[in-house]
C-alpha cells in the first residue's frame, strides 16, 4: 500500500473527501475511496465565485452503466475534486494534546469519520474487509464493530441525521456517484439522487428534512452545491463548491464549503452561504490562506464554530505528490480566533466536529490510515500568529455582488474577520 501522504488526495472523493471526497493529500487508499466511474471527465474543476464569466474547461462526465460490473476499473476523484488526478482494540491515547486512535486496521485504510448526535458512535468508511470501500458503524471506545454495506461496491461519505436515526452516504451501487439514505442499522436503503451527474457527501440539515450534498455534471460542467427535501424529492441547485456541511444552528440556514479561488486551482478557502427561500445567498469567504488549500469545513455542535483541514502547497499535477504539511484547525464562523490542533505529524485530514467536544479525523500517524481524534480545548494548542504584511491575508475590501444567479447573491468579503492566511505560521 502507498504512504498516505500519496494516497489521501484521492480520497476525499474528487473533491470528495478529503474522500473521503476531499481533504487533499492522498490517503494511500483514502485516495481511492471516490473512486467510481466516471466515463472520460477530465480534470475537475476548481469552481469559480459565483457571477463571474467563464467556466472551467471540463468536459460532462458520461453516464455509466447500470450494472457495476459492466464499468471499467474504478478512477478516482482526490480531495481538489479531480477527476483521475483509498478485531475492536483499546482506544490509544498519545501526546501532550491527547490525540486518541479510536480505529485499527492492518489491512486498507479508514476515513470519511461521522459521530452520532450524542458522541458516543462512529461511523465511518474502510477498505478493511474489501478494496471497495464499505460503511462502518462503531463505539467512540474501539468496541461493537458493525459493517453496515457490503455489496461489493463502493461506498462513502456517511453521515448522521440530527435525531442518530438515519445515516446518508453516497454510492457507486447505480453505476455511479448517488445519493441514499439508510437505518442507522443498514437496513431501508432509500436512493436520493439519480441521473447521470455525480453525486456525493450528503449533509443534513437541522431539522433531517432535507440533504445538501454536491455534484459533478450538468450544464456548468463544476461541482455545484444542491439541496434536496426528503419529503417533496424537490431539488435545488444553489452554488458552486464541494464538500458541503449544514450547520446545527436552527436559527440560521447555512451551509459552510470548499471553493476553489481561480479556474482550475487546487487553493480553495472556506465559504459560506445562507439559504433563504431555498435559494443561496450572502455567500461569504470566511478564511483562506497564502500558503495553503483549505478543505474539508465541519461546523461545531453549536453552529459557532468551523473546523478545517489544510494542505500546506497542494501542488499540480495528475500524481499528487504533497510538499507541506497537513493539518487541522479550528476557527471562529467570522473567521476569527484560528487555531491549529495537531501538530504537523503524519497527515491530518477529513475533520468532524462531535457533540464530545473533540474533533475527530483521519490520520496515519500510527503508520495506517485510522480514525482519531484531538480536544478542541486542550492544554497545549498551536495558535496562529497574525498575518504578515503581503501575506495573502482575506482583503479589507468588500465585495458585493447580486448577480440573481443561483447561490450568487451577496458575494461578500467580510471586513472584519482576520483571514486564515498562512496558517501554518504558528507558535508552539
Amino acid at each position: 500500500m502507498g504512504s498516505f501522504r500519496s494516497k489521501m488526495l484521492a480520497v476525499s472523493l474528487g473533491g470528495v473527501s478529503l474522500l473521503a471526497l476531499i481533504t487533499a493529500a492522498g490517503c494511500s487508499k483514502l485516495c481511492n475511496i471516490g473512486s467510481a466511474p466516471l466515463g472520460n471527465a477530465a480534470a475537475a474543476q476548481a469552481s469559480k465565485p459565483e457571477g463571474r464569466a467563464g467556466r472551467p474547461p471540463m468536459p460532462f462526465p458520461q453516464e455509466s452503466g447500470d450494472d457495476p460490473e459492466e464499468n471499467p476499473a474504478p478512477q478516482t476523484v482526490n480531495v481538489f475534486g479531480e477527476v483521475n488526478g483509498a478485531g475492536p482494540r483499546a482506544v490509544a491515547m498519545t501526546g501532550a494534546a491527547a490525540f486518541q486512535q479510536h480505529t485499527f486496521t492492518d489491512e486498507g485504510f479508514d476515513g470519511d469519520v461521522c459521530a452520532d448526535p450524542t458522541g458516543k458512535w462512529l461511523v465511518f468508511s474502510s477498505t478493511r474487509n474489501s478494496e471497495h470501500p464499505g460503511i462502518y458503524l462503531q463505539r467512540v471506545d474501539g468496541t461493537a464493530v458493525t459493517q453496515l454495506t457490503s455489496d461489493g461496491v463502493d461506498n462513502a461519505y456517511p453521515s448522521f441525521s440530527p435525531d442518530g436515526k438515519q445515516i446518508a452516504f453516497c454510492s457507486t451501487r447505480a453505476g455511479n456517484w448517488q445519493v441514499y439514505v439508510m437505518d442507522a442499522d443498514g437496513r431501508n436503503v432509500t436512493q436520493v439522487t439519480s441521473g447521470p451527474m455525480q453525486c456525493i457527501h450528503p449533509s443534513f440539515s437541522p431539522d433531517g428534512t432535507r440533504l445538501a450534498y454536491c455534484s459533478l455534471g450538468g450544464r456548468s460542467g463544476q461541482w455545484e452545491l444542491w439541496t434536496a427535501d426528503q419529503r417533496t424529492g424537490e431539488k435545488r441547485m444553489i452554488g458552486y463548491g464541494l464538500f458541503p456541511s449544514w450547520s446545527p444552528d436552527r436559527s440560521t440556514d447555512r451551509i459552510a464549503f470548499q471553493r476553489a479561488r481561480q479556474r482550475g486551482s487546487r487553493w480553495f478557502s472556506l465559504w459560506t452561504l445562507d439559504l433563504v427561500n431555498g435559494e443561496g445567498r450572502r455567500v461569504t469567504e470566511v478564511a483562506q490562506s497564502g500558503n495553503a488549500a483549505i478543505l474539508s469545513p465541519t461546523w461545531s455542535p453549536d453552529g459557532k464554530r468551523l473546523a478545517f483541514a489544510t494542505v500546506v502547497q497542494p501542488g499540480k499535477g495528475a500524481a499528487v505528490k504533497l510538499k507541506g504539511q497537513t493539518d487541522i484547525w479550528t476557527i471562529d464562523a467570522d473567521g476569527t480566533n484560528r487555531q491549529r490542533l495537531t501538530d504537523g505529524h503524519g497527515m491530518n485530514l477529513m475533520p468532524f466536529w462531535s457533540a464530545d467536544n473533540r474533533v475527530y479525523f483521519v490520520s496515519d500517524r500510527g503508520g495506517t490510515e485510522c480514525i482519531w481524534s484531538v480536544r478542541t480545548e486542550s492544554e497545549k494548542t498551536f495558535t496562529a500568529e497574525a498575518p504578515k504584511k503581503d501575506a495573502g491575508a482575506v482583503s479589507a475590501t468588500d465585495v458585493h455582488k447580486d448577480t440573481g444567479a443561483a447561490g450568487a447573491a451577496d458575494v461578500h468579503k467580510d471586513s472584519s474577520a482576520v483571514g486564515a492566511a498562512d496558517v501554518h505560521e504558528v507558535t508552539h
